[in-house]
């Protein structure tokens, strides 16, 4: 009997000892110990490069330096240098560190082989955000059973650079220059394709997603040779396409990278790259006043990892040949608003006929946002419409419109803001601002707009009422979260968004022109602001020398 008692202790001590034991796994620069928690194995702050510091400032990604013994995975490594920018940079590590070359894995509790994995590139303009970012926890992904992977990448100057002497530098080496964000995200690729296996997940099943500036990255990364091969299918969630500016010539009317660049040195009062890499990180880090005024130039046409629009590439079949997935939320001009130009500037900036924008406006309820939702038709949902439709005869493609508010702030809004699909996505509506437990009113929404313009503006506050809100508590909330996370992960697992139970998600053509609608009601939607779109796309086909559209208008 005693002896039966023993075993039974032993037992139980071996039991308490194995719930507490922390998840560890192998990988190519060394042995890691991660965390189990909200129902998910994390690894968080992986190197995928080395730190780019001193002379690997502006260079590309090196490999990560490996380490001894067992690395401790449990904390989330810092972000990337960037600007705070209150109630945007919540939860972030800022200043930052140079030395953020870092990614996360989130795999499920339970152990499985061959997983889908999903690697999520963040937004924010290329500028600010990180994997920190309470959004980006994918709790309903990985409850759909697939391996998530979020990343911090090079910003601002630091990720997006090209001044004389750097190109003439990565010349002599036979380096690619001056996109170092999109370099890091397409190292993030190449460790995954190493390193996944030993996780759970399946090398040879990997899809991209991101929201924004990672939505307009997915476009860019189905369109780089440099990109190649790294992965099997892609999502891009609101991705703008405005044209990219070039390196060394005037493109678009933009000028070139090269001119941008000398002006921001010129600001900080460096003439030197060896100056440049003598200067603390901080220095180098831009100011929201620096982004308006344009010494930012962003990502460019080098050659050799950007080599040109999407739209352009798309439409000529020279994108990746996998199935593609792309949308736009129905506010998505949001975050267009605190820059948006006088409707007139604009439209004779473009070349677009003020005739014909007034008569198809003219129904426009908020006139405070009129310019921005005219570039909004053009640069989110006519794009969109085109990526989807130029699939055709290269692989699927599908279309999704995004048109849900949680209930209580739905009266305070035009549609669903840039970035409010995140959550539902992800399945992180607990780490979100909560709605209010009262209707908010609509009576003045541009009363609303305004104001949330002038913190931005003259306080450098990010308004919370363009920061993602929702209801956890909310069963319509959850419901519309399941709904798109299964879509995500069915995507991911099979390269077609269908679940059962929902209704069915046709590929996107033109012609037919249905798009998935994630909204309160229909779950289809025929022709999306049709006239409107329709003038947009001929207007884009016209900017960017497009002479062909499969099942053109």
């Amino acid at each position: 009997m005693k002896t039966i008692v023993l075993l039974l202790l032993s037992a139980m001590i071996f039991n308490v000892h194995a719930q507490d034991q922390r998840p560890e796994v192998q990988t190519e620069a060394g042995r890691l110990q991660g965390i189990t928690e909200r129902n998910m194995q994390v690894f968080k702050g992986i190197p995928y490069a080395a730190p780019p510091v001193g002379d690997l400032r502006w260079r590309p990604p090196q490999a990560a330096i490996p380490w001894s013994g067992t690395r401790d995975a449990s904390q989330f490594g810092d972000s990337c240098p960037q600007p705070y920018i209150k109630n945007l940079s919540n939860g972030l590590t800022l200043p930052g560190n140079e030395d953020c070359l870092k990614l996360n894995v989130f795999t499920p509790k339970k152990l499985a082989q061959n997983l889908p994995v999903m690697v999520w590139i963040h937004g924010g303009g290329l500028f600010v955000d990180g994997s920190k970012d309470a959004q980006f926890i994918p709790i309903n992904l990985i409850k759909n059973g697939v391996i998530v992977v979020t990343f911090d990448y090079r910003l601002g100057t630091l990720g997006f650079f090209a001044p004389h002497e750097l190109i003439n530098e990565a010349k002599s080496r036979g380096e690619p220059v001056g996109n170092y964000g999109v370099m890091d995200q397409i190292a993030v690729l190449q460790w995954v394709k190493k390193n996944i296996q030993e996780f759970g997940g399946d090398p040879n099943n990997v899809t991209i997603f991101g929201e924004s500036a990672g939505g307009r990255s997915v476009t860019w990364l189905m369109v780089s040779d440099a990109a190649k091969g790294l992965f099997h299918k892609a999502i891009a969630e609101s991705a703008q396409q405005s044209p990219l500016r070039g390196m060394t010539e005037k493109r678009f009317g933009s000028a070139p990278e090269v001119d941008v660049d000398a002006k921001y040195m010129a600001t900080i009062g460096a003439k030197s790259l060896k100056e440049l890499r003598s200067l603390p990180a901080q220095n180098l880090v831009l100011s929201p006043a620096n982004f308006e005024e344009g010494e930012f130039g962003g990502p460019f046409v080098d050659g050799q990892i950007l080599k040109g629009d999407p739209l352009a590439l798309f439409a000529a079949g020279q994108q990746a040949k996998v199935p593609f997935m792309i949308g736009t939320n129905s506010w998505d001009s949001s975050f267009l608003v605190p820059g948006q130009p006088p409707l007139d500037a604009f439209l004779k900036k473009v070349d677009e006929d003020p005739k014909t924008i007034k008569k198809l406006y003219a129904q426009n309820k908020d006139p405070c946002i009129l310019s921005s939702n005219v570039m909004g038709d053009m640069l989110y949902r006519a794009s969109t419409k085109m990526l989807a439709n130029n699939m055709n005869g290269v692989a699927p493609g599908y279309a999704y419109y995004f048109d849900y508010l949680s209930k209580n702030i739905r009266p305070a809004y035009p549609g669903a803001p840039h970035t409010f699909e995140i959550a539902y996505v992800f399945g992180s509506l607990d780490s979100m601002p909560q709605a209010p437990n009262l209707p908010e009113s609509g009576t003045d929404k541009c009363a609303r707009i305004k104001n949330a313009t002038t913190d931005l503006k003259e306080k450098g506050v990010w308004s919370k009422y363009w920061y993602p809100i929702v209801d956890k508590n909310s069963a319509q909330d959850k419901a519309m979260s399941e709904k798109m996370s299964q879509s995500w992960a069915a995507f991911a697992r099979t390269g077609n968004p269908n679940v059962s139970g929902q209704v069915h998600w046709p590929v996107y053509n033109l012609k037919a022109d249905v798009m998935r609608n994630f909204s309160y009601d229909k779950e289809l939607i025929k022709e999306l602001r049709k006239d409107k779109i329709d003038y947009q796309i001929f207007h884009l086909k016209e900017i960017f020398g497009i002479e062909y559209i499969k099942d053109s208008l």
